[in-house]
C-alpha cells in the first residue's frame, strides 16, 4: 500500500508493521550502540585519556545515558509513535520544536548512517588487504580509496534493499546477527584477558599536569553520546511493537547496561594486550593488538569479522530509525508528504531512500570526517536527550502511570537532563580547542544542515499552517484520536 495524500494517514499508521518482538528490540537497540566505534576510535579515547581516564570517561557517560535511556523507555510507553523525540517536543512546544527537533534527529541518523559506510570500507581493507584500491585523493587529512568508497555504496544499496523488503525480516535479521555477535565479543574478550600484561595499563592516566589529564578526560566524555548513540532507535520504532511496551522499555534500559559493560571491559583488555605506544600507532588496535600479543592473525580475523558485524547491525538500526524520521516529517506536514510513503510491505521507503541517498553522498569525504561526525552527532543527541526529559516531565505532571515507569521519579529525570546539557555543551566546545585554526567540520556541517532546514520551514510554512495543531497531534500519533 502506498499513501502520501492528506486523507489516508490512518491507512499509513496501520501501514507500519507491528511486528517486532522484545528480544528484536533489544537486539535493535544493542545493535547500535555497540558497531564499530570501538575498534574504529579506541586508540584514539586511549591515546588521549589513558585506559582509566577513558573507561572512567565511559563509565560516567554511561551512567549519565542510563538515566536519559529510563527517560526514553517511559516516553515511548506513553508515546509510542514513529518519529520518537520529535513526538515529544511537539508536546513541548508545537510545529516548530517538532520540527526542529526531527531535522536534528534527521541529521543524526544521517551522519552516523555516514560514519558506518566510511568505516566499512577500513574494515574490509584489513580483513582483506589490497580491496581498498587506488587513493582517489586527500581530504581532511586522510585518503579516500577507490575501493572504500565502492565498498560503502555497495553495503548501503544492499541495507536499502533489505528494508524495503520489510521490517518483520529486517528485524529478524538484525536479532540473529546481534546475538551471534555478543557470542564473538565474549570470546575474543576471554582470549584477551588471558593474554593482558598489566604493566601495558601504565599510566592509568597520562598526562604532565592534571589540567592536561583533566581535558584529556572532557575530551572522552564528549563523545559519551556517540558511543551510547542507538538505544533510542527501539523508542523511534516503537509504533511497530507487537510486545508489550514495558517489555521494549526494558529492552532499551539492558542494551545500555550491556553495552557498557563491554566498553569498560574492553578498553582494559586491548590496553593491556601491547604496549601503549604501539597501541595508539595501530589503525584499528582493537583487531591488530590481538596479532601483535599472539603472534598470529586468526583472533584478529575473529575480531574484524565481529565489527563488520557490528557495523552493518549498528548501520541497519541507524537507517530504521532514519527513516521512520523522515516518514513522521512528512505524515505530520512538516515536511513534502511524499516523506510518509511506504511499500506494500509497510516499510517507509520515502525515507529508507533519502538516508541511503545522503549516505552515498557522503562517502566522497572519506575517513578525515569520521571524529567530527562523532563530535556532531554527540551534540546533537544531548540537545534532543533533553528536549525528551523535559516532555517526560510536562506529561507526569498530571501523575498518571506508564506501563514502564522510569525509577527515581523527578529527580532523575531533572539529572538526566542535567547530565544531558553537560554532554552538548561538551561535545560542541571541545572541536574549537582541537582546531588548528579556522572552524571546526562539525560547526560547519552543523551550520549547513541548520540552513537547509531553515530555507525549508519558511519556504513550506504556508502549507504548514494548513494542518492545524490538534490534526497535527493526531498525525504524528500514528493517526490515532
Amino acid at each position: 500500500m502506498t499513501a502520501t495524500s492528506a486523507g489516508p494517514e490512518r491507512g499509513l499508521a496501520r501501514g507500519l508493521a507491528r511486528s517486532i518482538s522484545a528480544p528484536q528490540y533489544f537486539a535493535l537497540a544493542f545493535g547500535s550502540i555497540v558497531g564499530v566505534a570501538w575498534i574504529v576510535i579506541l586508540g584514539d579515547i586511549v591515546g588521549k585519556a589513558g585506559p582509566g581516564g577513558a573507561a572512567l570517561a565511559l563509565a560516567i557517560g554511561g551512567t549519565a545515558i542510563l538515566l536519559v535511556a529510563f527517560c526514553y523507555a517511559e516516553m515511548a510507553a506513553r508515546r509510542p509513535a514513529a518519529g520518537g523525540e520529535m513526538v515529544y517536543a511537539h508536546e513541548l512546544g508545537g510545529a516548530p520544536a517538532a520540527y526542529a527537533t526531527g531535522w536534528t534527529m534527521a541529521l543524526i541518523y544521517t551522519a552516523a548512517c555516514a560514519f558506518e559506510a566510511i568505516s566499512v570500507g577500513q574494515l574490509f581493507g584489513l580483513l582483506f588487504p589490497g580491496i581498498e584500491g587506488p587513493v582517489l585523493y586527500r581530504l581532511l587529512g586522510a585518503d579516500v580509496h577507490l575501493g572504500g568508497v565502492l565498498c560503502g555504496a555497495g553495503c548501503a544499496l544492499a541495507l536499502a534493499a533489505l528494508n524495503a523488503a520489510g521490517t518483520r525480516g529486517t528485524a529478524s535479521a538484525q536479532a540473529w546477527v546481534t546475538y551471534l555477535r555478543i557470542a564473538l565479543m565474549l570470546a575474543f574478550l576471554g582470549v584477551a584477558i588471558a593474554w593482558a600484561q598489566p604493566a601495558n595499563l601504565r599510566p592509568l592516566v597520562p598526562g604532565a599536569t592534571t589540567s592536561a589529564q583533566v581535558a584529556a578526560f572532557l575530551s572522552v566524555l564528549g563523545t559519551a553520546p556517540f558511543w551510547f548513540a542507538g538505544f533510542n532507535v527501539a523508542a523511534t520504532a516503537s509504533e511497530e511493537a507487537g510486545t508489550s511496551m514495558r517489555s521494549v522499555g526494558r529492552a532499551i534500559v539492558f542494551a545500555v547496561l550491556g553495552a557498557a559493560a563491554f566498553y569498560i571491559v574492553l578498553v582494559f583488555a586491548i590496553t593491556a594486550l601491547v604496549p601503549r605506544g604501539v597501541l595508539t600507532g595501530l589503525a584499528l588496535p582493537a583487531a591488530q593488538a590481538f596479532e601483535i600479543a599472539l603472534g598470529g592473525p586468526d583472533v584478529a580475523r575473529l575480531v574484524m569479522i565481529t565489527a563488520i558485524l557490528g557495523n552493518l547491525t549498528a548501520w541497519n538500526a541507524l537507517l530504521m530509525a532514519g527513516s521512520r524520521v523522515f516518514f513522521a516529517l512528512g505524515r505530520a506536514r512538516l515536511s513534502p508528504p511524499g516523506f510518509a510513503r511506504i511499500n506494500a510491505r509497510g516499510t517507509p521507503i520515502a525515507g529508507v531512500l533519502l538516508v541511503t541517498a545522503a549516505t552515498l553522498a557522503s562517502l566522497p569525504l572519506g575517513r578525515g570526517f569520521v571524529l567530527p561526525i562523532v563530535n556532531l552527532t554527540s551534540a546533537c543527541f544531548g540537545v534532543v536527550y533533553v528536549v525528551t526529559c523535559v516532555a517526560l516531565l510536562r506529561l507526569r505532571r498530571d501523575g498518571s502511570r506508564a506501563a514502564f515507569n522510569a525509577p527515581g521519579g523527578t529527580p532523575l529525570i531533572v539529572t538526566a537532563a542535567v547530565a544531558s546539557i553537560a554532554i552538548a555543551a561538551v561535545a560542541l566546545v571541545q572541536p574549537w580547542f582541537a582546531s588548528a585554526g579556522g572552524v571546526p567540520a562539525e560547526w560547519l556541517t552543523l551550520g549547513g544542515w541548520l540552513a537547509l532546514a531553515t530555507v525549508i520551514w519558511f519556504a513550506g510554512r504556508r502549507g504548514f499552517a494548513t494542518v492545524t495543531d490538534t490534526e497535527r497531534r493526531r498525525l504524528l500519533h500514528g493517526g490515532a484520536d
